[in-house]
């Protein structure tokens, strides 16, 4: 295992390869773009690549329209790369949403869906550097429950182990 004693943030846990739209991308190339690469959604960017809008697979089959920007939804819930795992946790379930785009100056650098974060509970976990009492969580504690001590490292597990 690594350890770390940095909180995570957005930017190591985010997907970085990812595919946009265009608001004036046909709804049937997207529909068939997330079907081929098995994904529920995807960021809309205008010509300069800035964020305007996520469309679904909810959005594809509740509404209707021949261009993704005529369905996309625009009121789009977005983080910094700095934003730490238990807000974007909080925000996917408050809001009942699937994934956020990560922005960068109005620009989407990555996406967190909840598989992120579930992949994320699995292979991290906080560990008391005297007593090696761990918990798993998105939140550092600041005191060991066990035995008092306040180093508190991150452990990640590679993937697989």
């Amino acid at each position: 295992m690594s350890t770390t004693k940095d909180d995570l943030r957005a930017s190591e846990i985010m997907t970085t390869s990812i595919l946009t739209l265009t608001p004036e991308t046909p709804v049937e190339n997207a529909a068939r773009t997330m079907f081929e690469n098995s994904i529920s959604g995807m960021p809309v960017v205008d010509e300069d690549g800035l964020l305007v809008g996520v469309v679904s697979e909810f959005d594809i089959i509740s509404k209707h329209g021949e261009k993704v920007g005529d369905i996309m939804t625009t009121d789009v819930i977005s983080v910094g790369e700095d934003t730490d795992p238990e807000t974007i946790a909080r925000m996917l379930t408050e809001q009942r949403i699937r994934r956020i785009p990560v922005v960068n100056e109005g620009r989407v650098v990555g996406i967190i869906s909840r598989s992120d974060l579930v992949r994320l509970f699995a292979l991290t976990r906080w560990s008391c550097e005297a007593c090696g009492y761990y918990t798993r969580g998105f939140e550092r504690l600041t005191v060991c429950p066990k035995c008092g001590n306040d180093t508190i490292i991150l452990e990640r597990e590679p993937p697989g182990s």
